[in-house]
């Protein structure tokens, strides 16, 4: 099966079905994933009209309150990787730092107490902390060494225009950083429609790093840094036995999720990848 709609990343109008079916578990909605026949990115589809309301706060993982043992490990891993990300940022220098797409504004918090001045921009879900606004005419009144996307550019509708919108953000020399899942990744791979970060319809778009890579080239930027996130392995194949309701989701997760990350040492396919762009 092929659809017809042009790629937003390269243009092209060729795309075939990868995979169909895929549960939202929360509204229950069914979705599919198209892939660009060119530059190989994927596709939700369709994109419901109400999208902001799958942003639930109730339900949403990233805002989730309630005490249970996901929560709790969500927790956790969401400290680690706080740590992790601003070790990796820091080796390019600290500065003003943009968190884009900002949700309940943990990271800004974090990277404000490890030295940068952080600043945090949240359009959807409005949280009241004092550095984190829904206005971009606030946020375009800076220039910033860093802006950071942790798990954002596939929510976008238009990532090609969002990441001009952040080149014109950037003072001289500075990064963008942007975390994306892996479509090519073993995880992908061994869960299929049940991978968790396919997370439709919330994610749009879905790379591989050939589709990553083309958006950069088509943004005219440039990679120069990859890192993973070895958490990510673990966190969505846990997410993905839970949403399977595995009443072992814990171990087999687990499992999945450490051959995920042996998998990612020799191939560089990663459940999620960082990339630092310029």
């Amino acid at each position: 099966m092929t659809n017809k709609t042009n790629c937003v990343i390269c243009g092209s109008k060729e795309a075939f079905l990868a995979e169909e079916n895929i549960l939202e578990p929360v509204s229950m909605g069914v979705f599919s994933v198209y892939v660009c026949s060119s530059c190989t990115v994927g596709y939700t589809h369709p994109v419901p009209n109400n999208l902001e309301g799958y942003y639930d706060q109730e339900n949403y993982d990233s805002y989730q309150k309630k005490k249970s043992l996901y929560n709790t490990v969500y927790t956790i891993v969401q400290k680690l990787n706080n740590n992790y990300k601003t070790r990796i940022i820091k080796k390019f220098g600290l500065g003003r730092l943009l968190d884009y797409g900002a949700g309940s504004g943990n990271f800004v918090c974090h990277a404000n107490k490890k030295g940068f001045k952080a600043f945090g921009y949240e359009p959807i879900n409005l949280q009241k902390k004092k550095n984190v606004t829904n206005k971009i005419e606030k946020v375009k009144k800076s220039k910033y060494e860093f802006v950071t996307l942790w798990h954002v550019l596939e929510h976008t509708k238009n990532p090609k225009n969002l990441l001009l919108n952040i080149k014109g953000l950037l003072c001289e020399g500075g990064k963008v950083v942007v975390a994306v899942p892996n479509r090519g990744s073993y995880d992908n791979i061994y869960y299929k429609k049940n991978w968790a970060a396919y997370d439709v319809p919330r994610h749009l778009y879905h790379f591989n790093q050939k589709s990553f890579h083309r958006l950069i080239s088509e943004v005219n930027m440039r990679v120069v840094k990859t890192k993973p996130l070895y958490f990510d392995a673990f966190y969505v194949s846990m997410l993905s036995e839970k949403n399977k309701n595995n009443p072992f989701w814990f171990f087999t997760g687990f499992i999945i999720g450490f051959v995920s990350n042996i998998s990612g040492y020799f191939t560089k396919k990663h459940s999620s990848i960082i990339y630092i762009i310029e």
